[in-house]
């Protein structure tokens, strides 16, 4: 006991949260459900790369090891657990992900997760394990991963990130408990990434109407140049289909931006098949890519879109969930497809 009964002092955090604006309410939902008793052993955290879903497992991982968690907000910046998380030597906090140079998370690495929290806690509190993309696991890792989320140590907190749900096996998620991430006010958000930019800009509202549920991925395609090549490249495709342009050519010269073609197409497709329906162009989101736009839509029929659509998705789910096939190959034959398409589903006038 102190002389000076500073033990009844109040703990004062000195360390500034990371954690995003429009994610603060969920973090408080999820602390409430801590202190309550009523927090389930697995949160399966779902939100869009770019929504701050990494930093909200990072912030929540690190308030529950703190040793001043219960009268704090946010972990204190000062205790031993935090200065262990700080440097990255926590013994009760793992991080879970992909392996340099490989495209999933191993079965091995699930064991071994497995096997520490079996172990007690270093630091006699709570253990927490934050799989940074559970949709990354093959089937012997979902397989391993099951049987800790039906038999949970005491005080162990496992944190499933994900954005895509529908990649995570029912049986992940039925024993789960599912916190989405929700980005509400757009108005807030323009404001916020105006005020980090200096300036608006025809970019970034482009950029917050493809990514209203990711601010940094906006402010990204907005600062970048992304807004540029993406225009780029529907111009590209729109050639393409117009037979003006080669497959192979286009494959080749789009292949280092391979994984954003495939994002930026399958948001062109909500203006493509929204354009075909209505032929309301003031409703699209691409404004500046409107004649590219237009001569797609001349030049492929409904059918042929939603054809396109499908190998879109197929394509797109490959890459998110690392699967591991020949990248450029997939990506010549979606570009070959399109030219096929063009001229089995021509639209007549």
């Amino acid at each position: 006991m102190s002389l000076f009964g500073d033990e009844d002092l109040p703990v004062i955090a000195n360390r500034e949260s990371a954690l995003d604006f429009w994610n603060q309410t969920a973090f408080e939902r999820l602390q409430a459900q801590f202190r309550s008793g009523n927090m389930h052993h697995a949160i399966m955290l779902l939100g869009a790369d770019g929504s701050g879903r990494d930093t909200f497992a990072d912030e929540f991982s690190r308030w529950v090891l703190c040793q001043s968690h219960e009268q704090l907000e946010s972990a204190c910046g000062s205790c031993k657990s935090c200065h262990l998380f700080d440097a990255g030597t926590h013994p009760d906090y793992y991080l879970l992900d992909v392996e340099e140079g490989k495209t999933q998370i191993a079965v091995d690495q699930v064991r071994h997760l497995i096997g520490a929290l079996q172990e007690s806690a270093h630091q006699a509190g709570w253990k927490v394990a934050n799989i940074a993309d559970v949709s990354a696991l093959n089937q012997n890792s979902y397989n391993a991963l099951l049987k800790t989320l039906e038999e949970p140590q005491a005080n162990t907190l496992l944190i499933l990130q994900t954005e895509q749900l529908q990649q995570v096996p029912a049986t992940i998620r039925s024993r789960s408990q599912l916190l989405a991430l929700n980005v509400d006010d757009q108005s807030a958000i323009k404001a916020w990434l105006e005020q980090r930019k200096g300036h608006s800009s025809t970019d970034l509202d482009l950029a917050l109407n493809l990514f209203p549920q990711a601010p940094y991925k906006a402010e990204d395609f907005a600062n970048n140049g992304d807004a540029f090549k993406c225009g780029e490249f529907i111009f590209d495709i729109a050639f393409l289909l117009q037979g003006e342009a080669q497959a192979l050519n286009l494959a080749e010269k789009w292949l280092p931006d391979v994984e954003d073609c495939c994002l930026w197409l399958q948001l062109v497709m909500r203006d493509l098949l929204l354009l075909a329906q209505t032929n309301e162009s003031s409703m699209i989101a691409l404004q500046n890519q409107q004649e590219a736009l237009e001569s797609i839509v001349k030049s492929l029929n409904n059918q042929g879109l939603l054809q396109l659509n499908d190998k879109i998705i197929e394509l797109r789910s490959l890459i998110m969930k690392r699967s591991p096939v020949n990248l450029s190959s997939s990506w010549q034959a979606l570009l070959i497809y399109c030219t096929q398409l063009a001229q089995k589903f021509k639209r007549t006038a």
